[in-house]
């Protein structure tokens, strides 16, 4: 008999008969890449503990995905009417998601709203790049704290574009922390924002954060 693993790194937040929302760790991917097929799953995962309460259950299926450095809420239908209702929604932007990020450097308006227009990046197979009539791209965003040079930034995608909020925070001169595609990947220190600050002698010091700083915390929809 084989069991199914044991599922570790999500958490369900809300369930019934037609959907399920969890918590999405980073550095996982909702669904298999296909550069590395033996990767665990959100979607794996998700199913196992599904299993676990009830061997014959179905596989989750996809309604959105995070991308792998994301954390946050990520949303799966338990059924393939439910799966065609919520894309629906999705797809005609009728979901609304939110997000919070810590970025490297402070955004010069409190509140505004970011426009540009992306299309894929030839040269750097997935990712995205800024171009002249390309696909259009609208968040808003509203800062709320301020650290130094260091900001907390809620956000608002209006549509929805692969790497929208990470390719929007760099035009903006503000970039995700530790986000290795549109900033410079590196990890936050303590002493990034505290000046004060140093560690003992002899001593390394140890990043508060060494993942991308972008988590979706909300979601709705009908």
């Amino acid at each position: 008999m084989i069991f199914p693993r044991k599922p570790a790194g999500i958490t369900v937040l809300h369930q019934d008969s037609d959907l399920c929302a969890i918590s999405k760790p980073s550095g996982i991917s909702t669904v298999s890449e296909r550069w590395d097929r033996a990767a665990p799953t959100v979607i794996d995962m998700l199913w196992d503990l599904w299993r676990i309460e009830d061997a014959s259950a179905p596989r989750p299926h996809v309604v959105h995905r995070l991308d792998k450095g994301t954390s946050g809420v990520l949303l799966f239908a338990r059924h393939s009417d439910s799966q065609a209702h919520l894309r629906r929604q999705f797809h005609s932007r009728e979901v609304g998601k939110e997000y919070l990020a810590l970025t490297r450097g402070v955004p010069t308006s409190r509140e505004g709203e970011i426009i540009i227009e992306v299309a894929k990046d030839p040269r750097h197979p997935g990712r995205m790049k800024v171009v002249h009539k390309g696909k259009a791209c609208a968040t808003s965003y509203r800062v709320e704290e301020v650290f130094g040079e260091i900001a907390v930034v809620r956000l608002r995608p209006r549509t929805g574009r692969t790497h929208q909020i990470r390719i929007s925070l760099r035009e903006a001169g503000t970039p995700c922390i530790a986000d290795p595609f549109y900033g410079d990947g590196k990890p936050l220190l303590l002493s990034s924002f505290k000046g004060n600050y140093h560690p003992g002698r002899g001593n390394e010091e140890r990043p508060l954060l060494d993942r991308l700083a972008l988590h979706a915390t909300r979601l709705d929809f009908l």
